[in-house]
């Protein structure tokens, strides 16, 4: 509405209007500010009214058109509506209304809407990639995940409070810049705009309603019995109905919003504070985990239990039951809300469950879910260490790297060294697939000795969190030395203390990169596993042993259908030459389509997208014409050419562009245009 409004320009007058919940039972609430002037006998005669209103909106448009601007629509009584409405109707002023929810307005408003006389713009919260955009705008450059976060789960997707937030932080220095990407560093200031919020919102509260709202601000979210037993029911009534107060989690009542309640609580005085603290330590009767809660803590126990189990069948190399096993958790945690069923620790484990199975699909769509969030959710390691892992190990190496130096840069920030070999170790193996071998060096040189950020490096834990971590480093580092970037032993001696999903990814690279043994290795490590990177890894270790590109094809596109794209690329590149050596022209079809479709994943300008542009007008004109379904005929009469030029330079062109003809790339086309 404060853009609209700022936008209007000198033409239009704006007058503000705001619906108030404690003036609800007011004849003409909204407008008393104006109507103050007439004897209150007169409000009963509604023609007067809109008459006097008439004459003092012209006066104070003052020739210029009238733009009436209300706030909280829901809470104006049916007199006010109505007369606002005339005035709409009758072309002396125009409406431009916020509402929480219209069904809650007057009937005059929302026949009005229902006539089709209002242009109605549903307003959803922003959602964490939405957010990150907002952010970027803001600081001018890039930020980490912990950063969007952070500020996701104070603003829940509001984006002015996003904005006022990220200001605030920025001015007292406490978002910082570090290696290009602005960073989380726990601290928090709340000393200005944030201050005048708290101030604004609570201006008007009685004595009682701001000792309620402190209560709230300092303990967080409780149950309304035991609110009630601390402060005036009436005062959380009022708080209430003015919406400052509204329901929490599993039965219980909280601020409005996360930023409120943060900011609010940074300004109570401490010793107040203090006293509510000690307050509640004597009264304090709720437990977590008995009354209402307990079926929450049972679904919370089970769900922990059965992440437990396929996290056991993953290690195991029971990857089809694991999987199962973990998707239905998933859908468990869908259907009973993500946070009642453990929240990020639930995911976290998911997230390594899935990785484990040779999945990366699955965990790349496991983070798609927290971007479909307002609450700012964040797996365990940070969202962005998560992807940048997901796609260097698919070797997508260009997103990974974008993912991963931010992550870096906030692991720095905030003294999370224990992460850094790992993000250091993915980084150089992004670096080597992007073949910048100098810069791959400098970061496994930082994941041996992370430097003054890794002084407070924990010692090794028996947890299975950092031996997840610690698995994937040895994984990348193993896969590094695979590729000859190592000052250490080779790819055998590299990969002999991995875990078993570790050893076979490597063993699969060194595979297809012809290191002697490799491939009978990976088919003896292979057997005895289950799912599909078992059968993934047993059908490359064959066809390679045998040179035969039809297992080599099955297994590059079981590799694609798992998101290993890099794998799915070198077996179907594999399955070309030898299918061009022995002549068959059908397998070289199908191993060039998936070679082709895999080239396209590993980078982003690989895209069909972006290699457009690459193209002469003439030859863009061509292609779009092609995937648009134009016949070489129809093509060649419009250009004065023959059909037979028209497709020598298609054959060109879709070479150019890595698609086997006009059917993929309109298919091509299509998706990447769902996905900008």
């Amino acid at each position: 509405m404060a853009s609209i409004l700022a936008g209007l320009g000198n033409d239009y007058s704006v007058l503000q209007l705001r619906g108030t919940a404690s003036w609800a039972g007011k004849p003409f609430n909204g407008l008393l500010w104006l109507l103050s002037e007439l004897p209150p006998e007169s409000l009963s005669d509604p023609v007067y009214v809109l008459q006097f209103l008439r004459k003092a909106f012209q006066e104070k448009a003052a020739g210029r058109r009238l733009v009436l601007a209300v706030e909280n629509p829901a809470d104006l009584d049916a007199a006010t509506a109505a007369v606002l409405l005339q005035l709409c109707r009758a072309g002396s002023a125009l409406l431009l209304a916020t509402a929480r929810d219209l069904s809650a307005c007057s009937g005059e408003l929302v026949r009005w809407w229902a006539e089709g006389s209002v242009h109605r713009e549903s307003l959803e919260p922003l959602r964490p990639g939405a957010t990150r955009v907002l952010l970027e705008e803001l600081a001018g450059g890039q930020v980490s995940h912990r950063l969007v976060a952070q500020v996701q789960r104070r603003s829940r997707g509001n984006p002015l409070l996003s904005s006022m937030f990220l200001r605030e932080q920025l001015n007292a220095g406490t978002v910082l810049k570090r290696h290009g990407t602005f960073v989380w560093t726990g601290a928090v200031s709340y000393s200005g705009a944030l201050a005048d919020r708290v101030a604004a919102e609570t201006v008007a509260l009685s004595p009682a309603e701001r000792y309620a709202a402190d209560v709230l601000a300092v303990t967080g979210a409780l149950p309304p019995l035991l609110l009630l037993r601390v402060a005036d029911p009436v005062a959380v009534e009022r708080l209430e109905q003015d919406l400052l107060i509204v329901s929490g989690p599993a039965g219980t009542v909280q601020l409005k919003d996360p930023l409120l309640e943060e900011a609010a609580a940074a300004l109570v005085p401490p010793g107040r504070a203090a006293e509510i603290r000690s307050l509640f330590a004597g009264v304090v009767s709720w437990v977590p985990g008995s009354g209402p809660q307990a079926p929450e803590a049972a679904r919370r126990r089970a769900a922990a239990a059965a992440v437990r189990e396929a996290a056991d069948l993953s290690r195991r190399g029971r990857w089809e039951e694991a999987a199962a096993a973990a998707r239905r958790c998933l859908q468990a945690a869908d259907e009973q809300g993500v946070e009642d069923s453990g929240g990020p620790d639930l995911l976290s484990d998911l997230f390594h469950v899935f990785l484990q199975c040779g999945d990366l699909r699955e965990a790349e769509d496991l983070l798609s879910r927290l971007d479909k969030a307002t609450e700012g959710a964040e797996l365990h390691g940070g969202n962005d260490l998560c992807a940048g892992t997901v796609q260097v190990l698919g070797g997508r190496a260009d997103r990974a790297l974008d993912y991963l130096r931010r992550a870096i840069a906030q692991f720095e920030a905030d003294g999370t060294a224990q992460l850094l070999p790992l993000a250091h170790s993915a980084a150089a193996y992004a670096c080597i697939l992007l073949d910048d071998i100098d810069t791959a060096y400098g970061y496994l040189a930082a994941a041996v000795d992370p430097g003054p950020a890794g002084k407070d490096l924990p010692a090794a834990s028996d947890s299975a969190e950092t031996a997840q971590w610690a698995a994937l480093t040895r994984r990348l580092t193993g896969l590094c030395a695979v590729r000859g970037v190592t000052g250490g032993p080779g790819p055998a001696a590299a990969g002999a203390d991995l875990d078993l999903p570790g050893a076979l990814l490597v063993l699969a690279t060194a595979a297809l990169h012809g290191h002697p043994g490799a491939a009978e290795e990976l088919g003896e490590t292979a057997t005895g596993c289950s799912g599909d990177a078992a059968q993934l890894y047993l059908e490359l270790a064959e066809a390679l042993t045998a040179s035969e590109p039809e297992g080599l094809c099955r297994a590059a596109e079981r590799a694609y259908q798992l998101g290993h794209y890099l794998t799915a690329y070198e077996a179907a590149r594999s399955a070309v030459r030898l299918s061009r050596a022995q002549a068959d022209r059908a397998r070289l079809r199908a191993a060039t389509r998936i070679e082709n479709a895999s080239y396209r994943m590993l980078r982003t300008a690989n895209s069909v997208s972006d290699r457009l542009s690459e193209l002469s007008d003439f030859e863009q004109r061509l292609a779009l014409g092609a995937a648009a379904g134009s016949s070489s005929s129809h093509l060649a009469a419009a250009l004065h050419l023959s059909p037979r030029t028209v497709d020598w330079h298609l054959g060109r062109i879709f070479q150019t562009l890595r698609v086997s003809g006009r059917a993929e790339l309109r298919e091509c086309l299509e998706t990447e245009h769902q996905h900008e």
